[in-house]
């Protein structure tokens, strides 16, 4: 269904948006050299963004 593409395409963005974030938390250049403010700005968007696949996730559960 049109739902079911939709979902899968949120998903696949986020999966996309939390690679691009824990590539950037993993690497110890950007650690070392950002501030403790963007690194914790970093953190959140990680933790959003893996709440939000999660629920995502569920929702196609729900409709599969």
């Amino acid at each position: 269904s049109e739902e079911i593409r939709k979902l899968q395409e949120d998903l696949k963005y986020m999966q996309g948006f939390l690679a691009s974030v824990e590539k950037k938390l993993n690497n110890p250049r950007f650690l070392e050299n950002a501030s403790a403010q963007v690194i914790e700005n970093e953190r959140k968007k990680q933790a959003d963004a893996q709440n939000k696949i999660v629920v995502l996730q569920e929702r196609l559960k729900q409709l599969q």
